[in-house]
């Protein structure tokens, strides 16, 4: 059960980004909100009244929380050491892919802790709302792939959303992620019926492109999508993270949010 959303803040408006969609998660799943600010250049009181300003706008209860002098991957990976805590954040992908907040703080992020990241990426439009919308859920048939379906389902139930459950292969039907197509087959209809346990409507959609990252944000962004989730093992296929370049891509590429979790243990 996640009790805090911790959102690290650097000044910039993009950063800010995450405050609304904290807010209603926050408000879904009856947590708290923490906003974090961390790095060089600015004064403990500067930081904590930039985080006393930005907290105007959450009606959700919340904490402060300043670390200075420290980088910021450390300070955001350190906050949610020992907890079940989630982490919303932006990222600026000023050069490359997925390069965040005072450089590439996201991935860094990514490769330090084993906790939920929702990341906004550069591309992403102005948030509205959650409650309602849809959910597009990854998987390239790997077992990794599929351990995002409870973090999905237990999001996904508290916002009222509906799954598409999204695949990616070639135009001759080959799986982008390297999997034999009937292991992802089998993926897509379990993941489908997992959802559809839980109470969540869910359906399947393939997707046909040269690469996952754009096959996955492209379709997302036609068709509205307004969260994705995806695993990560750094390896190849939907769900290459940090360690690779496909997650990170889908971010830059996605104008919503993209909900990323790592295998835990």
């Amino acid at each position: 059960m996640i009790t805090t959303i911790v959102v690290p803040l650097d000044g910039s408006d993009l950063s800010h980004a995450a405050l609304p969609i904290a807010n209603e998660l926050a408000t879904a799943l009856d947590s708290t909100v923490l906003l974090l600010a961390s790095g060089w250049g600015s004064t403990v009181e500067q930081l904590q009244s930039y985080l006393d300003e930005k907290s105007g706008s959450l009606s959700v209860p919340f904490g402060t929380s300043v670390v200075p002098d420290t980088f910021p991957a450390t300070a955001i990976a350190d906050s949610v050491k020992g907890t079940e805590d989630a982490i919303v954040m932006a990222t600026h992908g000023r050069t490359g892919f997925g390069k965040a907040l005072l450089g590439s703080v996201s991935e860094d992020v990514l490769k330090r802790s084993d906790h939920p990241v929702l990341l906004v990426g550069p591309g992403a439009k102005s948030f509205t709302s959650f409650n309602n919308a849809t959910m597009a859920v990854t998987t390239d048939g790997s077992p990794i792939s599929a351990m995002v379906l409870p973090r999905a389902a237990r999001w996904a139930k508290a916002l009222s959303m509906s799954v598409v459950v999204l695949s990616a292969t070639t135009a001759s039907g080959l799986p982008l992620g390297g999997a034999e197509p009937e292991a992802l087959s089998n993926a897509v209809e379990s993941a489908v019926a997992f959802f559809n346990r839980e109470g969540i409507k869910a359906r399947a959609e393939s997707v046909v492109g040269v690469d996952a990252a754009d096959a996955v944000s492209d379709w997302a962004n036609t068709n509205k999508v307004a969260l994705v989730a995806m695993a990560t093992h750094g390896r190849g296929g939907l769900a290459r993270t940090a360690l690779g370049s496909t997650t990170m891509r889908t971010v830059h590429n996605c104008h919503c949010p993209v909900l990323v979790q790592k295998p835990v243990g």
